[in-house]
């Protein structure tokens, strides 16, 4: 039984601040295959390509190319949303226990 396992990839950037790669959403993939799809090369396109990505280590958002497109080993990490980012809050009056009611 022995079955040669497929290596995953994606395609993203790497994060201009903390150099960890961010995936690529599933619009701006389509927007590569339209690119290739029309014939166009990568150089002609990517002057006018620019897209915003928010990193998913470091919650930094920035422009980033269609020239700046990578493929990556593995699997993306996953979204963190910021409430869970976050230690989560006990309420009004954290910190204070309550006075006895009389």
């Amino acid at each position: 039984m022995n079955q040669q396992l497929e290596k995953q990839s994606y395609a993203g950037v790497v994060c201009r601040s903390c150099r960890q790669p961010i995936p690529l959403p599933a619009i701006v993939v389509s927007m590569e295959s339209e690119i290739e799809s029309d014939g166009q090369s990568l150089q002609e396109s990517s002057r006018g390509r620019v897209f915003s990505l928010r990193c998913r280590a470091c919650d930094k958002e920035m422009p980033y190319r269609t020239k700046d497109v990578t493929e990556f080993e593995g699997t993306p990490r996953p979204r963190v949303s910021p409430a869970r980012r976050k230690a989560p809050h006990g309420g009004a009056g954290e910190g204070f226990s309550r006075a006895a009611s009389a």
